[in-house]
């Protein structure tokens, strides 16, 4: 089944109100300009939540922090810009867990990320065949995935375009040693006016490939 559109753009717009318009809003009251990079470096450490899952309230390195999985299986680079809606977090004894980070970068474009990792998908060639499929089923993906070899890990990435509403990257990463892996599809509206609407927009595909190669497991 392929994504439906419209529950599409609403999981977009709804994520990224839940976890950037409210800080916006208060900031817009006392600064009309545009958001500074130190504000949009703060959100990520200003929820709550997305604390939660941080390994440290230091920057990991410019403009990133380091996404501590709940289920201590995995990390990953976090956008400082980043917050995660615990509404819309789903974790399971420590095998599956289910998330979307919205995200709002420096020069204000906005992108959704969702993670799904499961403990229990096998990565032999039927099993990583299942998850790419999966992944080409529900976002009509028509390019090839492009297998990239990482330390102890293999990532399977390609682009996709949902018509006119959002382009992005969808990947499977996976340990090389062990079962389990995540699911990771970054998105990015159209209807944005800082956004060239292609998967091959470089701004876009260096920052999918950034968070979805920084995936290590333990």
């Amino acid at each position: 089944m392929r994504l439906n559109l419209k529950r599409f753009t609403a999981l977009l717009i709804v994520t990224l109100s839940l976890t950037a318009c409210q800080s916006v809003n208060e900031q817009e009251e006392t600064q009309p300009e545009a958001t500074t990079e130190e504000q949009i470096k703060a959100r990520a450490l200003q929820d709550e939540f997305t604390r939660s899952m941080l390994k440290s309230a230091q920057e990991t390195e410019k403009g990133y922090y380091t996404l501590e999985s709940k289920t201590g299986e995995y990390e990953m680079l976090f956008p400082a810009g980043g917050g995660i809606s615990e509404t819309l977090y789903s974790y399971t004894e420590n095998q599956i867990e289910s998330y979307v980070i919205g995200a709002v970068y420096g020069d204000q474009v906005e992108a959704q990320i969702r993670i799904n990792y499961n403990q229990e998908l096998y990565n032999d060639k039927k099993g990583v065949s299942y998850s790419i499929d999966f992944l080409t089923n529900n976002l009509g993906i028509s390019s090839a995935f492009e297998k990239v070899d990482l330390k102890n890990r293999t990532l399977y990435i390609a682009p996709f375009k949902v018509d006119e509403d959002a382009v992005g990257y969808a990947a499977y990463v996976h340990p090389k040693s062990q079962k389990g892996g995540v699911k990771v599809v970054y998105s990015v509206g159209c209807n944005q006016l800082q956004v060239q609407c292609e998967p091959s927009n470089e701004k876009i595909k260096d920052r999918a490939h950034k968070v979805m190669s920084s995936i290590t497991f333990k």
